[in-house]
């Protein structure tokens, strides 16, 4: 129902309350009919979260390959796949176990309390008790507990943005009737569940609880946006597949020729081909996968970022677009004065938010600061303080009252010191609070022989009530050139962003009358104050790294086109395009094609619903976009969701938003996102390098009992030799290569497109290329001496010569392009492979350990010989680097 078109009267009728309140009784009865007062919780399951682990294609294989292992009696091989398999879930599982906590531990408490009235009195009731036709009392700093319809106001400010988005706090009013189509963000009629009260106090008939608020719709909307595989979810499926139908025809291919050909028997070559499939899986990977970015996302607390979801750090580091909500993310959500015009001359301030630190500066270069900008801070002084407090609590300064006073409080403490402020006399006699006819609030204070008269608000109207105006040359009378200039200065700092704030004054030396009217009349003006919520202190350079990263940065907001457009040039975006600037109505007026048309033009969306956030979004990634959104109000929740990487604040994020995201800011920063793109990257080129490592590592495995079956020879390696090295050999380096230093140009590559792959086309030739040539080296060290030495001793021999020449991969596995020797020292990767030989040695030369895998010592001449193996593998690849082959 529209409530804030219907008048109070009308409202409470059709709630059946009165401004009483409800009895307790009814409001028991009230509270089974709607349920009780809350959203409904969206927390990640801890089963589904281990289930989820287990969900990839190859993990699929691997546990249908253990299952017949086990079936058929060898329990020792299928205990070690599902070990493997049960460490890559168990690491996975706790990452995302223990973000979902941190998720908690920074979820603000939802309004625990609210003040209702009931039977006539005032009394507290937990929030999730409060019903619809509750008369509910709020006050200054009161989260607003339900949807309500105002009753009564006295100078109330709601900030609403996390919300609606908007930077500035509402001013509302109970007395209007609003048009049914009126948006929200203007319903200045109403109070919404989620906001709170900045100052003033109000009345208000509750007329929507729970899932039925505005908030609670949002939150509903997010059931309809599909959970999307990550980018790297999605890669490791289709590798999987690629190798699942590879490994089907193989395996089968094996079984078939060791029955027939070599007269095996059927169980011993389903073990083989079972052995042949797990080597031929790259079972590392998924562990190394996780492994990774188990890592980064320890690095990335470190750096103030929780990860909920693993995948979502890969994804990052390949997005090309950044769209950002402007309130609280970009800027800090904090009204800040940057601008000062007084007594001719205008200033530049200095620093953000409420704390009391930034200089001021002329603009026109002179040294110091007039006089008169002096006077005008201690009349800001006078006249604001103590109905504004600027409080700070541990490392965070924030406004007791009116924020547009708090700016210009802070402003005044900027000019003067926050120890001079502290000795200035008030000496208040009166106030006339501001009204939305005159615009303006003014005090009267006495002095030692007259009174002060103080304005503040509206220039426009200041200038109404002024005959004169503080120059240069002193208080001049205000002429219309006078006038005209001052309008002009007001109108273009407005027309770039700012909310202009005047101030003005006289001095009287009899006692001022009481009609206010007689009393804001022949003021003298004095300056404009110009106030905006500006960025946070280094976006600006995080917009530029990102740029030369190839990603674009979007700003969206629910804010007015002229204040987004002044951030979106302050912190770097090109906006001079025809497009690069749209709003609400404009999205409106579009249809998704239309939108997709257009949408790789606009730098800038405002007055944007979250419906607006949603499409855009989907846009974007329409277009083949790989999309981080931020955000940390209810209204971004659905944008985060659709977002290939949803990115919420962790300080002023609301829980929905927190609860949809899959990496949150504990800081709230803009510029954390770069570290975290950087981070992603690094991530995305160490995943790689296993893969690089794994594939033609494997395929070689597989080749050298395939070309044996070819050649009619047994297989050089039986099934359990083929898992020790699957378990150890392989593994080892891969966690090593997984760790390697970034490479130097990170930053400056352009993101990999949506539809890039791990495995190309390409790869996957080189790769077999390389996997054939290390079977062939294999093969040929098999065949020479299995007739001098016997099969156990030539098994023996491939046994650790495929180790061995493994090695060999790994180190030309550091880069895809450069010489592994130029490479900075990897401090792992030499211990891995150490210990890795060490391993093979043991399972060779280890008496009781070495029967397991029907393994015999090796002369010194043969472990030479297995150690020269490497040497080839190696040689191909950095040959191919010198050519600047790409792969």
């Amino acid at each position: 129902m529209d409530w804030h078109s219907l008048s109070i009267d009308e409202v409470l009728r059709k709630l059946k309350t009165r401004k009483e309140g409800l009895d307790e009784d009814e409001a028991r009865r009230r509270l089974r009919e709607y349920g009780p007062n809350e959203l409904v919780g969206r927390g990640k399951s801890p089963i589904m979260i281990f289930i989820k682990q287990f969900t990839n294609f190859l993990i699929l294989i691997l546990v249908v390959s253990a299952a017949i292992a086990w079936f058929l009696g060898e329990v020792v091989d299928a205990a070690a796949i599902l070990l493997i398999v049960t460490i890559m879930g168990v690491a996975g599982f706790l990452q995302e176990f223990r973000a979902e906590k941190a998720v908690e531990a920074l979820k603000r408490m939802a309004t625990p309390y609210a003040k209702v009235v009931r039977g006539g009195q005032i009394k507290e009731v937990p929030a999730h008790e409060v019903v619809p036709g509750d008369i509910i009392v709020i006050g200054e700093g009161d989260r607003v507990p339900a949807d309500a319809r105002l009753i009564s106001a006295e100078e109330l400010l709601v900030d609403e943005s996390p919300l609606t988005g908007e930077s500035e706090p509402v001013r509302k009013n109970p007395d209007v009737v609003l048009e049914p189509d009126t948006p929200v963000p203007e319903r200045v009629n109403m109070l919404f569940m989620g906001t709170h009260a900045v100052s003033g106090k109000a009345l208000a008939v509750v007329v929507a609880t729970g899932m039925r608020t505005e908030l609670g719709r949002i939150a509903e909307s997010l059931s309809k946006v599909e959970e999307r595989k990550t980018l790297l979810e999605e890669e490791l499926d289709k590798l999987g597949k690629k190798l699942g139908i590879v490994i089907l025809v193989i395996c089968a291919f094996v079984f078939v020729s060791s029955v027939y050909v070599t007269h095996m028997s059927p169980i011993n070559a389903l073990i083989l081909a079972i052995a042949l499939a797990v080597a031929a899986i790259p079972e590392g990977l998924p562990a190394v996968a996780t492994s990774v970015l188990a890592i980064g996302a320890y690095r990335m607390s470190r750096k103030n970022v929780i990860v909920r979801e693993l995948g979502a750090i890969e994804a990052l580091g390949a997005c090309d677009v950044i769209a950002s909500d402007k309130t609280g993310t970009i800027t800090k959500g904090e009204m800040t004065v940057k601008l000062a015009w007084c007594g001719g001359r205008e200033y530049v301030v200095e620093g953000t938010g409420y704390e009391p630190a930034g200089r001021v500066v002329p603009r026109d270069g002179r040294k110091g600061l007039d006089h008169r900008l002096k006077e005008l801070a201690e009349m800001l002084v006078k006249h604001i303080r103590g109905d504004v407090d600027i409080i700070h609590e541990g490392n965070t300064w924030r406004v007791r009252g009116s924020p547009t006073e708090g700016a210009a409080l802070v402003f005044a403490m900027k000019v003067l010191g926050t120890d001079v402020i502290v000795r200035i006399k008030r000496e208040l006699i009166r106030t006339y609070p501001f009204d939305r006819f005159r615009k303006r609030k003014t005090t009267v204070h006495l002095t030692s022989d007259s009174y002060l008269v103080i304005s503040s608000g509206a220039p426009e109207m200041l200038l109404d009530v002024s005959s004169s105006v503080v120059t240069e040359e002193g208080v001049r009378p205000l002429t219309p050139e006078l006038r005209r200039s001052i309008l002009d200065y007001i109108a273009s700092i407005a027309s770039k962003g700012y909310r202009t704030y005047g101030v003005a004054y006289k001095v009287m030396r009899e006692e001022p009358p009481d009609d206010v009217k007689l009393i804001e009349t022949g003021m003298t003006f004095m300056a404009v104050l110009g106030i905006i919520d500006p960025p946070r202190e280094g976006v600006r350079e995080a917009v530029e790294e990102v740029r030369k990263a190839g990603i674009k940065v979007i700003m969206i907001t629910g804010d007015h086109k002229l204040t987004a457009k002044a951030i979106a040039e302050m912190i770097g975006l090109d906006v001079s395009g025809e497009r690069s600037v749209i709003d609400g109505k404009e999205l409106d007026a579009m249809s998704d094609e239309e939108l997709r048309g257009i949408v790789d033009d606009v730098v800038v969306f405002a007055r944007v619903t979250p419906e607006h956030k949603r499409r855009i979004v989907s846009a974007l990634r329409a277009k083949g976009h790989v999309v981080a959104m931020t955000g940390d109000g209810v209204n971004d929740a659905p944008a985060l969701k659709e977002a290939d990487i949803g990115i919420a604040m962790g300080v002023r994020g609301t829980d929905v938003a927190k609860e949809v995201a899959k990496l949150i800011l504990k800081d709230d920063n803009f510029v954390t996102i770069v570290e975290a793109v950087k981070e992603g990257r690094v991530i995305y080129e160490n995943l790689k390098k296993p893969i690089n490592y794994l594939l033609p590592a494997n395929i070689g495995e597989v080749a050298t009992i395939f070309m044996a079956e070819l050649a009619g020879l047994p297989p050089p390696l039986d099934a359990p030799q083929l898992l020790w090295i699957n378990v150890t050999t392989d593994s080892l380096p891969a966690l090593a290569l997984s760790v390697e230093p970034a490479e130097p140009d990170i930053m400056q590559r352009p993101p990999r497109k949506r539809k890039g792959s791990f495995i190309t086309n390409r790869k996957i030739t080189y790769f077999t290329i390389l996997g054939t040539a290390i079977g062939a080296v294999n093969l040929a060290l098999f065949s020479s001496v299995l007739n001098n030495v016997g099969l156990a001793e030539a098994r023996t021999l491939v046994f650790t010569a495929i180790a061995f020449s493994e090695f060999g991969r790994a180190l030309s596995s550091r880069s895809e392009t450069k010489h592994f020797w130029y490479r900075p020292l990897n401090k792992w990767l030499l211990p891995a492979l150490l210990a890795s030989v060490g391993l093979q040695l043991f399972a060779v030369y280890t008496p009781g350990v070495r029967e397991l895998f029907t393994a015999v010592p090796l002369p010194p001449w043969l472990l030479g010989a297995a150690l020269l193996t490497a040497i080839p593998i190696l040689l191909i690849d950095e040959v191919r680097k010198t050519l600047k082959i790409k792969v």
